[in-house]
């Protein structure tokens, strides 16, 4: 075999069990908390050896450190092939909203781990969580931008509150929905609050 493909099969290799580590943390997280979980209960639940842990992160911090990076990207390739070449912006902000409560009911571990263990806790203002925080909340102030430019949300609404009543609002449905037991609609619940903002959001006679 050629030692290109050999070095590409290698690092296929590697992204997979960086993957799986991931993943088996999220879970983990999500059903044990951040402390009650050990790396050896991780590598257990991903089925690596304990020292392969240690080949992608130096410590459990630095593995919790990464899974809302990993989650908010995975989120990233499930909302884009969804927004099509000429949606508008409204509908386009209507989609990564609504895709978001998806990927929550989807992986409950994510939404537990970031909405009750992460988000509530000091760890959130870690330079590595912020940035991936800010990058998914910018994408809200673009489309937002972008509505009041198109006339369709009214032109004194500022772009960062209606970013923060959306994520504010998604925070507290979600928590909700995980401190209950789950016991509504995660997804509907998602669509209505949605149709809730977006309705104050929308242009008046008055605020044209």
């Amino acid at each position: 075999m050629p030692s290109g493909t050999t070095l590409k099969l290698k690092q296929q290799r590697s992204r997979e069990r960086r993957e799986q580590i991931l993943a088996a943390a999220t879970k983990l997280f999500g059903e044990k908390g951040i402390d009650r979980t050990s790396l050896t209960d991780i590598a257990g639940a991903a089925k690596v050896p304990l020292p392969s842990i240690y080949d992608y992160f130096e410590d459990k911090r630095a593995l919790v450190l990464e899974v809302p990076e990993r989650n908010f990207e995975a989120l990233y390739q499930k909302t884009e092939p969804l927004l099509m070449k000429g949606v508008d912006a409204v509908e386009q902000l209507r989609i990564i909203f609504n895709a978001n409560f998806e990927y929550i009911a989807e992986n409950p571990g994510w939404g537990r781990v970031f909405f009750l263990e992460i988000w509530p806790s000091v760890i959130a203002s870690e330079p590595q969580i912020k940035i991936a925080v800010d990058k998914y909340a910018m994408r809200y102030v673009q489309l937002v931008k972008q509505a009041v430019r198109a006339g369709s949300y009214r032109r004194n609404l500022d772009p960062y509150s209606a970013m923060s009543l959306m994520m504010g609002g998604m925070c507290q449905v979600t928590a909700v929905w995980l401190l209950y037991g789950r016991k509504y609609d995660l997804v509907k619940k998602g669509k209505t609050l949605f149709s809730t903002l977006n309705a104050g959001f929308l242009r008046t006679d008055s605020a044209r």
